[in-house]
C-alpha cells in the first residue's frame, strides 16, 4: 500500500496510533446517557509532520503502518533524525526544541 500523503502540505503523514473515538452526544435533559448506547468507531489517526493536520481513517485499514510498539506516539527530530517520545519538550540527543510541544 503506498505511503499517505498530507493533502496540503504534499508530505508523508506519520501513523500516531489507533483508537476508539466515542459516538453520541450530550443532550440537555438526558446528559451523556444517549453514549452509553451509541458505541465507539475503531479508527487509525495520522498526522502531518509539517502543518499538524491529523486525519482519521477506518481502524483496520491501513494494517501495515503499524508500529512494533504501541505506546506513547514518537515524532522525529528535525535536527538530527533521531526518533522520542512526543510528549518530550527537547530531543534527549541535541536538545532541540520540538516543533509539536
Amino acid at each position: 500500500m503506498h505511503k499517505l500523503k498530507c493533502l496540503r502540505c504534499d508530505v508523508p503523514m506519520e501513523f500516531v496510533k489507533r483508537e476508539n473515538v466515542q459516538l453520541g452526544k450530550t443532550g440537555f435533559l438526558t446528559g451523556d446517557w444517549s453514549n452509553l448506547f451509541a458505541g465507539a468507531l475503531y479508527v487509525a489517526i495520522f498526522t502531518c509532520p509539517k502543518c499538524a493536520k491529523l486525519e482519521f481513517f477506518r481502524g483496520g485499514y491501513y494494517e501495515e503502518q503499524e508500529p512494533e510498539e504501541m505506546g506513547i506516539a514518537k515524532t522525529t527530530c528535525p535536527n538530527c533524525g533521531t526518533q522520542h517520545d512526543l510528549d518530550y519538550p527537547k530531543c534527549p540527543r541535541c536538545d532541540t526544541p520540538n516543533p509539536k510541544w
